[in-house]
């Protein structure tokens, strides 16, 4: 009860009161009256000591930040401090202090990014002793990530850069963190310098260097880590809309992504089985990934490793035929070939090219602001959405170019999106998740407009190459659509977040026949989410696809009535059966004569099936009973008939029997009582009048 008092008063208005709730709670951790232990389980501390920062007065900040330093040692004052916001709220903090203070918040997000095996047990004695071995062990504290043995640890790149059990929506975040020589960020930032350019032909030959040379000759995961070259390619795709040939440059900022994703698709593919993925043909050459794959496995497990331990990339110049490509498959994490078991060690200090084992001095690795630069790289799944982001747009522009591009490019973005983010991102309601599932909805929303434009812009009025460039755009873009869906979205959470004009487009890719007929997978997907979203609309596509259907069975039945040969009468039966059913679609009056033909020719035959009979019976009296007052009079018009072709004068000389076989459909029970007790009684005259 006293800790619960202490811990309330750390809220309270008055500046004093609160400063002597602080020092209250630390005197009693010195003597040992509390341990850390307590304190954790406490989350009401953990939001006041976070809320400190936003009263007016803020005295004595630095036992607060000394406090939060200290009990972030353990995985339940992790998991409050994630859960209440704590890592952005820092960051932004970080930069409203004194320098003195940058470092204490540094350390305490430093120990928010541990894994929690990776963090010490709860108690004061046990806390001493851990405190003792990492004073031993100062490897372990080198960097920003700690290095894990056993398996990948992801991380997520700011403003959310946790990766914890509260976010779920991730299969893949943060590549293994890569140091750069100085003549390596020197290229890098010659290169987007360019990019900001004004000069036009100098942005297009920094795009074609960059997709030529730059993207092959540096790993693909250099360009998140270090992301202003994206950033520039993304804010070039603005110029899509502009005139003066600026589009052009916007067609080549989305050739270079789309290469870019390739390369990260290859990447991702190594990291997660050095020894089994290779580009090359080559399986015994040196740089292959058979002599980097022992390396790897000894310095790669860690999904961050420190960048402290990580091996620093070759020189950009003065190093012909043995400069590592952007394909996974080089020394840029050092080949282990011809080294000892302690390679991984030495690789530390130097690399050694497997070309030339000899002493090599590589340029020195100038001192960055590491920590900085990992709060400012784009994770894999922040970099899928952002392309989404900025090239949905441009598929409402009238270039049939610019939109094949841009689904080329969406085509490989989608690969990554697979890999990177999984379904559960709509029950994600971590910080990261909640941002990555609003910017989606955002794309899917903006994809449901645009195929909605396409559509919409079908019409006789158009030129017939504009008739054209709309309907494939829509096509490709459904298409794109509807698989962007069934990688990200489940079709039981449609009805909860799917957008008002998705759920539109989509009924109208529903109702398009062409589609269905050929892209009948697709086709399946789509009516899936749309039972889910609208039962208005999807009952509106169930009785279209049925009149549908019903008019496909009355030309088969037609077109099956010319042929020559034996028809099979049953197949027949079922056909006309069908074809009633949109019989006020079409109106076409020859069907219920040939109908009544064929029930006739059944009932006529001794070899005929009481299933054959049975069925065609059925079909008569749905004719005879039907609700459109033009087929039951045609009905009977045609069964009259045909009584008196087989009963009329110019038959005196045929025996009776075989002329009262053409009529013996009519004289079924069922089909007398229907003739009697509704035919004669209709109120139409054209029913009435012929009984």
């Amino acid at each position: 009860m006293v800790l619960a008092g202490l811990i309330r008063k750390l809220g309270n208005q008055l500046a004093e009161i609160r400063e002597r709730a602080l020092k209250s709670i630390l005197c009693k951790i010195e003597h040992n009256l509390i341990c850390y232990a307590d304190l954790i389980q406490e989350r009401q501390l953990f939001l006041h000591l976070l809320e400190w920062f936003n009263f007016p007065s803020v005295p004595v900040k630095e036992e607060v930040l000394n406090l939060l330093s200290r009990l972030v040692k353990y995985p339940p004052a992790v998991q409050h401090l994630v859960d209440l916001g704590a890592v952005e709220f820092l960051s932004k903090l970080r930069s409203n202090v004194e320098p003195n203070l940058q470092a204490e918040i540094d350390g305490i997000l430093d120990g928010l990014f541990l894994l929690p095996s990776e963090v010490p047990a709860l108690s004061s004695a046990s806390y001493q002793a851990n405190q003792t071995e990492l004073s031993k062990n100062p490897e372990i504290l080198t960097g920003y990530f700690p290095q894990d043995k056993s398996n990948f640890q992801q991380m997520e790149a700011p403003p959310q850069p946790v990766v914890n059990q509260t976010v779920k929506c991730l299969k893949f975040s943060t590549f293994p963190w890569l140091s750069l020589t100085t003549t390596d960020r020197h290229v890098l930032s010659s290169n987007e310098s360019s990019l900001r350019s004004s000069n036009h032909t100098l942005i297009w030959n920094t795009c074609e260097l960059l997709k030529d040379v730059i993207m092959q000759d540096f790993p693909a995961e250099i360009f998140l880590q270090r992301p202003k070259i994206v950033q520039s390619l993304l804010s070039l795709l603005k110029l899509a809309f502009g005139g003066d040939g600026k589009h052009r440059l916007a067609l080549q900022s989305v050739s270079c992504l789309q290469q870019l994703c390739m390369y990260l698709r290859n990447r991702l593919n190594f990291h997660r089985d050095p020894g089994f993925f290779s580009n090359k043909q080559d399986t015994v050459s040196q740089n292959s990934s058979l002599s980097y794959c022992h390396e790897a496995r000894g310095t790669h497990h860690s999904q961050n490793p420190s960048p402290g331990s990580s091996s620093p990339r070759p020189s950009v110049v003065g190093r012909t035929g043995q400069r590592p490509r952007g394909d996974g498959q080089d020394w840029d994490a050092v080949s282990s070939s011809g080294s000892s078991s302690h390679a991984h060690v030495n690789s530390r200090i130097s690399i050694h090219s497997p070309l030339d084992m000899g002493h090599i001095d590589l340029p020195e690795l100038e001192t960055e602001d590491t920590l900085e630069l990992q709060f400012q790289q784009l994770s894999l799944p922040q970099f899928c959405v952002s392309i989404l982001e900025s090239t949905v747009p441009l598929l409402r522009t009238g270039s049939r170019q610019m939109i094949i591009r841009v689904l080329e490019l969406l085509a490989e973005d989608m690969t990554l999106i697979g890999e990177a983010i999984s379904t559960d991102i709509w029950d994600d309601s971590s910080l990261f998740g909640i941002d990555m599932k609003e910017k989606l909805l955002l794309v899917l929303g903006a994809l449901g407009e645009t195929m909605c434009y396409h559509k919409s812009s079908i019409s006789s009025e158009q030129p017939e190459v504009m008739l054209v460039h709309h309907r494939m755009a829509f096509i490709s873009i459904s298409l794109f659509a509807v698989r962007l869906l069934q990688t990200l979205l489940p079709v039981e959470k449609a009805s909860e977040f799917l957008p008002e004009p998705m759920s539109t487009a989509l009924f109208l890719l529903s109702l398009d026949m062409p589609v269905s007929l050929e892209y009948p997978n697709i086709h399946e997907a789509v009516v899936a989410y749309l039972e889910q979203l609208n039962s208005e609309n999807y009952s509106i596509y169930k009785r279209t696809a049925e009149a549908v259907y019903s008019i496909e069975c009355t030309c088969n039945f037609l077109s099956d009535l010319e042929k020559e040969g034996e028809k099979n009468l049953l197949e027949l039966v079922e056909l006309a059966d069908q074809a009633l059913r949109s019989f006020s679609y079409h109106q076409h009056f020859p069907l219920i004569k040939e109908i009544i033909s064929i029930c006739s020719k059944i009932w006529k035959s001794a070899q005929a099936s009481p299933l054959l009979q049975g069925e065609s019976q059925k079909v008569l009296l749905h004719m005879l009973s039907h609700p459109l007052p033009q087929v039951k009079a045609e009905t009977y018009h045609c069964c009259l008939e045909i009584t008196k072709e087989c009963l009329g004068v110019h038959n005196v000389t045929t025996s009776v029997s075989s002329l009262c076989n053409g009529i013996h459909f009519l004289l079924h029970p069922k089909v007398l009582y229907e003739i009697c007790v509704f035919g004669i009684q209709d109120p139409k005259s054209e029913v009435c009048q012929v009984t």
